[in-house]
């Protein structure tokens, strides 16, 4: 932005909305001309060189997802997005395939499942030649008659996981001279699948991408099996597709921290990782380097190009730094301005670009008087109230969705946190407002805390010699919780439930 140019007022900027998915839906223009491509990774995600998106919740990992559907029309690639919270995760490993109950069985009901919504992505590409067309349309077609290709695929599995399914084989084709019975199970018709999807040819790119399973808690033990032969079934047609050149693969969004959970189980984990896995980590280093970390350029580009102007400084529009305290006639602080917003997140692109909507929102309204050529301290008091009440204690309890011990527990969890009143406590403190609310079962204090730690809710605080430090799960994610030490509350959550700051 030229000196010329008029700085657009804070009010106007553009910090897109909670889910990608909304935002998509409310204005397909801005999103995809607000997208921030880290480090490019759409192109190698295109190319195929990259599988697997990792990274915690709020990171970006479904933005990505619908950003290549969004802008796949007259480009040279096609793109399929599967909610895989919509199948029945817990079920697959019942699917009968034809095989023995275990692991093996598991990764193949996944391997079909891939391959059927694989398929069908190829079967919409009119430029795709696949060999033996007339026999993979016959069977496509019942296929998609029991259900297994598109939207309604978790609906068949759940209606046939009892039972072994036999697909009649049409009278004509490879499979039909091969097979001397007249149907095949899933386990038996895996091959064909595979040596279509591997032999299709096309001037277009292919990539089934598997959303939705960040709605999958990461303590959820239940989901281990089906979670770890997923990733297995993806990694092998990945790698039969890429060994004849194929024209597509298979992308799965993980939380990075449900990776490191099911690759105890993986022979392969760490090669998945090395050659195949690309990370989206925001996290900002400290000090002024921060504000040209990877997750300010994010915000101040979502703002940018939303408004279709060369460069916005979206830190520029506060106070270099940010009065605390002051009343009661206590003396005033002040912290930099970044470090200020950052301590308020879980250094994620969603908890920070809330922050900045809630803010603008309060200066929007015109409740305050406007201020230039910085924000009134009243309006970023008032916004990061907002941010705390209405976002970030949700977003917090949505980290336990789908918890296998049940919602009442997390419930309790929040409850003795904020029933505490302060921010700094031990485990002892923890037990004893989790018993004044009926529960007092040790193993239950040190699992919810653990949750609490993974979720970003509480830190640790980690003594060294000459001092301490606070460690939080989302600014290390190879942290490890510390249960007999001192934790500390989410400063977001001190703002939403009325707690004095200690630090």
């Amino acid at each position: 932005m030229t000196n010329k140019q008029k700085r657009p007022a804070f009010r106007d900027l553009y910090f897109g909305k909670s889910d990608s998915k909304n935002e998509l839906s409310g204005d397909r223009d801005d999103f995809v001309r607000s997208f921030i491509d880290l480090n490019r990774i759409t192109d190698q995600v295109i190319a195929g060189e990259k599988t697997l998106v990792l990274g915690p919740k709020g990171t970006g990992k479904s933005a990505l997802a619908w950003f290549l559907d969004a802008s796949q029309h007259g480009q040279n690639y096609l793109c399929t997005v599967r909610d895989a919270s919509d199948l029945p995760l817990a079920d697959i490993p019942r699917l009968q395939t034809g095989q023995p109950a275990g692991t093996e069985r598991t990764v193949a009901a996944w391997k079909f499942i891939l391959l059927c919504n694989y398929l069908a992505l190829l079967l919409t590409d009119q430029s795709c030649e696949i060999p033996n067309r007339v026999e993979v349309d016959r069977v496509t077609k019942l296929l998609r008659k029991y259900g297994f290709m598109g939207d309604t695929s978790g609906r068949a599995i759940l209606d046939i996981s009892n039972t072994t399914i036999e697909i009649p084989i049409p009278k004509i084709g490879t499979i039909y001279r091969r097979e001397s019975s007249s149907t095949l199970n899933i386990y038996s018709l895996l091959p064909y699948l595979e040596d279509w999807a591997a032999n299709a040819r096309s001037a277009n790119r292919h990539m089934l991408m598997l959303d939705g399973l960040d709605s999958i808690f990461l303590n959820d033990a239940k989901y281990d099996e089906s979670l770890a032969s997923l990733v297995q079934a993806a990694y092998t047609i990945n790698q039969k597709l890429a060994s004849v050149g194929a024209t597509g693969s298979v992308v799965l969004l993980l939380r990075n921290d449900v990776f490191n959970r099911v690759s105890l189980v993986l022979p392969d984990s760490q090669k998945m990782r090395d050659d195949y896995a690309v990370e989206l980590d925001w996290r900002v280093l400290s000090g002024a380097v921060g504000a040209q970390a990877p997750l300010i350029r994010l915000v101040n580009g979502k703002a940018a190009r939303a408004l279709s102007v060369a460069a916005i400084d979206v830190l520029s529009y506060f106070p270099a730094s940010i009065e605390l305290g002051g009343s009661q006639g206590s003396e005033p602080r002040f912290i930099e301005r970044l470090q200020y917003f950052l301590n308020l997140t879980r250094h994620t692109p969603r908890d920070l670009l809330r922050l900045f909507e809630e803010i603008r929102k309060v200066e929007e309204s015109g409740v305050f008087p406007s201020a230039t050529p910085t924000l009134r301290r009243d309006v970023i008091r008032e916004g990061v109230l907002q941010y705390a009440t209405k976002y970030f204690t949700g977003a917090i309890r949505n980290e336990f969705a789908g918890y296998e011990q049940g919602p009442q527990e997390a419930q309790l969890a929040l409850a003795a946190l904020q029933n505490l009143k302060r921010q700094n406590f031990d485990r002892n403190l923890f037990a004893a407002g989790l018993a004044e609310l009926g529960e007092s079962r040790p193993e239950v204090v040190d699992r919810l805390l653990r949750l609490l730690f993974y979720a970003g809710a509480v830190g640790n605080t980690v003594s060294v010699r000459g001092g301490s430090y606070l460690q939080f799960y989302h600014r290390r994610d190879d942290s490890a919780v510390y249960l007999k030490g001192s934790f500390v509350l989410h400063n977001a959550l001190c703002h939403a439930w009325t707690i004095p700051f200690t630090y």
